[in-house]
């Protein structure tokens, strides 16, 4: 019987964000070993459930070993790097003989001593299973790709969608890849990279010009010695060397790869002034949400994008629904103290405390509100719908206060607002509000857009701003568009 390991290592690094990952944040999220891999990965919305899928459709053996899914944040610490991958290599060792390795990886990792943390696990691993097994990984679409990991792995396969709603998908077509190559089959992989930063919010796979460039990968695929073909846009949070656009083509010779990639890489080039947006200030976004009629507004914080490693607890744009009275409305912090502060005073009871901007100054200061806690909940629900569907999350202790206008929901770990179901196991309805402040960029599309009359998209200060010539750069190879005139 056919044995295939399957695993991974999760992590989206914005590395201007202070704090660390550490073994304990990954546990916060998800840190699952062994059998538990399966038990708590099989039918939701993953890549791992896709790898677990491809092997019931072929009739492998699989031996799970972990999988590691951290929030994003800043860098990984080295002890939880060298925690982490030794644990993943152990595991893939202990495994005795294997016919090949699936794995799930993001492609932006940055831990304190890799700049492409990656492609050290790629390497790593690679060492274990020696050179002849095939070896197929899964990349985040907002994968940093590097010659590290082209070099290592047989096959990359991106996802498709930005909301996320592939990943699915993708593990299963990385498993059928990895069926092929158990056959015999020996693909050719080019990567052709370009140096471009996409704004965030053209990075949207539902919209041009993001939705052509997939559309054009799609048409490449349809060639008979094409097998795959993957856009990766890149995550511009990461002050590392090789950020930025790339495309990745798998194919039956090295020349086809190569043709692939590059061409489809050279027409983003030509177009990469569409990738610009221009965007309104919060002021500004927030008197145009107060004076829609009817529906839900939904007000993105692109500065503080949690999905992007920030801290979640911006003050920004509650300060403006606070300032200009805002009604029906609802925003969503990270702020652990103030959930003890509630949690202290109690169900039904008044309170003033301060709320945000515990972690830095660069989304807002410290706001003052006063309010009634209408709920204490212990934060734990399962997602429903198209992103992470199944997927159990724990955002921490949870505090629901009503401050009159503002509806502040106050969690204890950084939670993104990419299922409805974060709000409804709360008992809040949020078709029923008339403005929803989510911090997040392009994610929370999958949750908010079929309930949503209007979507502002918000210039927000933050370390996920949407204008990354905002951002210290030091290590990013230079010129890059738009940084530089290129």
């Amino acid at each position: 019987m056919i044995r295939v390991a399957v695993g991974g290592i999760y992590h989206e690094s914005n590395t201007f964000f202070s704090q660390p990952m550490t073994v304990e944040r990954f546990a916060e999220s998800r840190l699952d070993y062994g059998q538990d891999v399966e038990l708590c990965w099989r039918d939701t919305c993953s890549e791992m459930a896709g790898f677990l899928a491809g092997a019931r459709k072929w009739g492998w053996e699989v031996v799970p070993t972990m999988m590691a899914w951290g929030m994003p944040s800043g860098a990984v610490t080295a002890q939880a790097f060298e925690t982490l991958c030794g644990e993943l290599e152990s595991r893939t060792h202990g495994a005795g003989k294997l016919d090949g390795v699936l794995l799930s990886l993001h492609g932006a990792m940055v831990s304190e001593q890799y700049a492409d943390a990656d492609g050290e696990i790629l390497r790593r691993i690679r060492k274990v299973i020696g050179a002849e097994v095939p070896f197929v990984v899964t990349l985040d679409f907002h994968a940093n790709l590097t010659e590290a990991m082209v070099h290592w792995a047989d096959i990359l396969v991106g996802y498709d969608t930005y909301p996320h709603v592939d990943q699915v998908e993708r593990g299963l077509e990385a498993a059928m890849l990895l069926h092929r190559m158990v056959d015999g089959w020996r693909p050719h992989m080019a990567l052709a990279r370009r140096p471009m930063l996409p704004h965030i919010l053209s990075q949207c796979t539902e919209r041009s010009p993001m939705q052509e460039v997939i559309e054009d990968a799609h048409v490449l695929e349809r060639q008979e010695e094409v097998s795959c073909v993957s856009v990766f846009a890149g995550f511009p949070y990461t002050d590392v060397p090789e950020a930025g656009f790339s495309v990745v083509a798998v194919a039956e010779t090295g020349e086809a790869a190569t043709r692939t990639a590059e061409g489809l890489a050279d027409r983003v080039w030509g177009h990469r002034a569409d990738f610009s947006r221009e965007l309104p200030q919060p002021g500004q976004a927030v008197q145009e949400a107060i004076s829609q009629s009817r529906g839900l507004t939904v007000l993105a914080d692109i500065g503080d994008n949690l999905g992007a490693g920030t801290p979640g607890d911006g003050t920004v744009l509650l300060a403006e629904l606070v300032r200009q009275n805002a009604q029906g409305a609802l925003v969503l912090l990270c702020d652990p103290a103030a959930v003890e502060a509630c949690a202290a005073a109690g169900v039904r009871n008044r309170l003033t405390l301060s709320v945000g901007a515990k972690c830095d100054r660069h989304h807002g200061d410290p706001l003052l509100i006063t309010g009634t806690v209408r709920l204490l909940a212990d934060g734990i629900y399962q997602n429903v719908g198209p992103m992470r569907d199944g997927v159990m999350e724990d955002q921490g202790r949870t505090a629901v206060v009503d401050t009159g206008g503002v509806l502040l929901v106050l969690t204890e770990h950084r939670m993104p607002m990419w299922n409805l179901q974060q709000l409804r196991s709360l008992g809040i309805d949020p078709a029923g509000l008339k403005i929803i402040v989510v911090k997040s960029a392009i994610a929370y599309r999958a949750a908010y857009v079929p309930i949503a009359s209007h979507i502002l998209e918000v210039d927000t200060p933050g370390l996920s701003a949407a204008d990354v010539r905002r951002f210290p750069y030091k290590k990013l190879r230079r010129p890059i568009y738009p940084l530089d005139a290129l």
